[in-house]
């Protein structure tokens, strides 16, 4: 039976959490958990008064192998790093246990203002990492980047009272990657999917990981034909700047439905058509997904299942048999009765992310996406 050793370090404590969910996904900027814990000489009101003000706070798990003796001591892979930010005390008979939940240091950029440390509100000819580390510094945290290189964009400016998330979604929209954060509490920014999993999640029996129960969604509602991006610059009187306009094609749409997008922000005429690109190889990602829940929180190869990489699945019923990213993971423990070590995992064609399709392409007609996810110049 898979079992996680897992340890929560927050204000001079250790504690191993009595139940604990976490999750991390890769369309939310802060990785979140819940949990309940206990103390052996402590009650929940010394608790409180411990755990009060968000202390920062780390969780690690290691894999046991349900013999040895796991003594206190952390240890284990790093799984989140952030605050104590919600203690749910309660009175029920003689139980000690309270509730506790959180998220990662990045949290604080989804509900803090953005502010330029040059007090400018305005950058130019900076890429996103040189912003975002000027928004970011301030918090003591670090902006990462994987499978693309940034590029500087001509003029970006901060919008009164919006939060730094916010500023860096929007500048994510433009460029086509996803903001997220890392097991230090550190922001991620990340196209496409440079990693895959060990192993491959199928149905039938002696196979590893075990899985629970799956479903999928095929869903071609939000797909179109051609995308066509229009815009207009800001400043100037030449013809690319008064007319922006490119479009990409979907030839897994088989009848006329055309779309049109004026993005809110900025777009230049080189940009416009790798943004009608980026809305149609998203749209046609996003139009197959799956929910896929296993035991245990690692792939057969001992590692904890991680948003922004890949695992092959093949599952004939649900019809897929395809690379599928991770979009999200939680990770549940409790007691076997309520359901033991389980990961849940929502898993999506890479294309929704900026990846390019996956290897096996046998998921059927659906997964003919033509030239999106191609370069069709």
């Amino acid at each position: 039976m898979a079992y996680e050793i897992v340890t929560l370090e927050a204000g001079g404590l250790e504690f191993r959490p009595v139940t604990i969910a976490i999750t991390v996904a890769m369309d939310e900027a802060a990785r979140s958990f819940e949990a309940k814990i206990k103390h052996p000489s402590l009650g929940q009101a010394d608790l409180l008064r411990m755990l009060n003000g968000s202390p920062k706070c780390t969780i690690r798990a290691r894999k046991s192998d349900g013999a040895t003796y796991e003594p206190f001591g952390g240890g284990g892979d790093l799984m989140l790093t952030g605050h104590v930010e919600k203690r749910s005390p309660r009175l029920q008979g003689e139980e000690k246990e309270l509730s506790v939940s959180g998220r990662s240091k990045t949290g604080d950029l989804v509900d803090s203002a953005a502010k330029d440390k040059k007090k400018k509100g305005e950058f130019r000819d900076q890429k996103a990492t040189e912003v975002f580390g000027n928004l970011t510094e301030p918090f003591g945290l670090k902006v990462e980047t994987e499978g693309f290189t940034a590029k500087a964009r001509e003029i970006f400016r901060l919008r009164p009272g919006e939060t730094v998330f916010t500023a860096m979604e929007r500048w994510s929209r433009a460029e086509g990657f996803t903001v997220f954060d890392t097991p230090q509490g550190n922001v991620k920014l990340q196209r496409g999917s440079t990693k895959r999993h060990a192993g491959e999640i199928r149905d039938g029996k002696g196979l590893l990981p075990v899985l629970i129960d799956a479903s999928a969604v095929h869903d071609d509602s939000k797909r179109h034909d051609k995308v066509e991006v229009k815009a207009q610059a800001p400043d100037g009187y030449a013809q690319d700047k008064l007319e922006i306009k490119d479009e990409a094609s979907d030839d897994g749409v088989k009848r006329y439905r055309p779309r049109v997008i004026v993005p809110p922000e900025q777009v230049l005429k080189k940009d416009a058509r790798d943004r009608a690109k980026w809305h149609r190889d998203r749209a046609a990602g996003a139009a197959t997904t799956a929910e896929a829940n296993v035991k245990g929180w690692r792939d057969s190869g001992g590692t904890l299942w991680t948003p922004g990489w890949t695992v092959y699945v093949e599952i004939a019923d649900l019809g897929l048999a395809q690379d599928m990213l991770i979009k999200s993971a939680t990770f549940e423990q409790s007691d076997a009765e309520s359901g033991g070590t389980v990961a849940k995992l929502s898993l999506v064609d890479p294309r929704a992310f900026g990846g390019k399709g996956g290897k096996g392409g046998k998921s059927g007609p659906q997964w003919n996406l033509g030239r999106a996810g191609a370069d069709d110049a």
